[in-house]
């Protein structure tokens, strides 16, 4: 049998194809899948009068992405928890959209007084969740990771500033409230809480509107919390808590950062480490707090400072709410199962119990098992005689099933509140 140049080149290249694919089905690594957003969140959620859910949810660096399609726009919302945030945002955007159409309220709109000009720092309130070269999701928090060493030296050499203007600079930052005529934002903050929605939300729809109402209330005196009553499904209600409790509701910004920072101070990080977490923009100040009572939750466990220097690393809003997320997963695990002696986080946060058992904890939606996943798994500084991760999701039958054959008990579905 004759064969020419191209026909022995063509078999060449089929023979080399059908080696990658069969070297691809031997690896047995996963994709991270689309899923559907009936298998992920109470049906409820997924249609209500002014919105409906894309059914097909991407998973993108252990998140799922969903798309709300609502009367007020469309929002994207990176995993499950900011999900339910979302829709709740969405019923309090229509009962806003109701006040505002009445005559009450329109008489009150004529009393209001200008509202200052608020600076440009409120472009801030949603800014790029993935940035150009980064991976979607927290992907990068799973790996080892260069910590926030620049932003710590930074912190460390810049110059001094009088208390309150490191209130103010801390107050520049995503989801910030920026008016501060005196009682402005406290009516703008007991709004938000009669909404049931979060007065830092990084909505931009929902926080202008927050805003414009609050002022109208404030400086055209209408008893805006006697005329809410917003009414939402009792099962989403439930699940739409944030990961703040009720401080961020209760207390002024001003006294609410500088709690934070104290907070900080007490894990032994430095003062550039604190400072150049407390200057990280990306984080709304409810994560900020959350991060905070996470780890006051942990106070006395050794090596806290460390987290702090993780925190201060992050770099989109993400990766904030994972931080915080995480930190209080495994404040949970110190509380309901046995205390952790020690905190390392060289990516991601690390526990160790005082009888050495390794625990990772983990604000993630859905974990497959894919080549990075298998890295993770199998890392020296993850090797102890018993080791378990905590996820607020899940992972796919075939991760856990690999975790487990490598020594990993895997716990799944907690929760990532802040609240005890």
């Amino acid at each position: 049998m004759k064969f020419t140049l191209s026909s022995i080149a063509m078999i060449t290249v089929l023979i080399m194809g059908a080696t990658v694919m069969t070297a691809r089905g031997q690896s047995g690594f996963e994709t991270e899948p689309v899923l559907k957003a009936k298998d992920l969140v109470a049906p409820e959620l997924l249609k209500g009068p002014h919105f409906s859910v894309d059914d097909r949810v991407p998973v993108k660096g252990f998140l799922a992405y969903f798309t709300i399609r609502s009367d007020y726009g469309t929002f994207e919302a990176h995993g499950i928890h900011m999900f339910q945030i979302r829709v709740k945002e969405v019923y309090a955007l229509a009962q806003l959209d109701d006040m505002s159409k009445t005559k009450e309220f329109a008489e009150a709109a004529g009393r209001a007084i200008a509202r200052p000009v608020t600076s440009t720092v409120h472009m801030l309130v949603n800014p790029v969740e993935t940035m150009e070269g980064f991976p979607g999701g927290v992907t990068r928090l799973w790996d080892r990771i260069k910590l926030g060493s620049e932003k710590v030296a930074e912190a460390a050499t810049a110059p001094g500033a009088s208390g309150g203007q490191k209130v103010a600079d801390v107050s520049e930052r995503v989801g910030g409230i920026t008016v501060t005529a005196l009682g402005y934002e406290k009516e703008r903050r007991d709004l938000a809480k009669g909404l049931g929605v979060d007065p830092y939300t990084t909505n931009p729809i929902l926080s202008k509107k927050l805003s414009d109402m609050a002022w109208v209330a404030f400086s055209g005196r209408f008893g805006i919390q006697a005329a809410m009553s917003v009414l939402v499904p009792y099962s989403m209600a439930m699940s739409a808590v944030t990961i703040t409790n009720t401080t961020v509701y209760d207390t002024p910004q001003g006294d609410l950062i500088n709690k934070d920072q104290a907070i900080f101070a007490e894990t032994g990080a430095s003062e550039a480490q604190v400072q150049a977490l407390m200057n990280n923009k990306q984080y709304s100040l409810s994560v900020l707090t959350a991060l905070a009572q996470g780890l006051q939750r942990l106070q006395g466990v050794n090596g806290l400072a460390s987290i702090v220097d993780f925190a201060a690393a992050a770099k989109t809003q993400d990766e904030t709410r994972f931080v915080a997320g995480s930190v209080n997963i495994l404040a949970r695990y110190h509380e309901s199962v046995a205390p952790i002696a020690v905190t390392t986080a060289p990516g991601p946060i690390i526990g160790r119990t005082t009888n050495g058992t390794l625990v990772i904890p983990a604000a993630v939606d859905y974990v497959a098992w894919t080549e990075r996943t298998s890295r993770m798994a199998q890392r020296d500084d993850f090797k102890a005689p018993d080791r378990t991760t905590w996820l607020s999701g899940q992972m796919s039958t075939r991760a856990r099933k690999e975790f487990t054959a490598r020594g990993w008990e895997v716990d799944e579905s907690f929760s990532i509140a802040a609240e005890r």
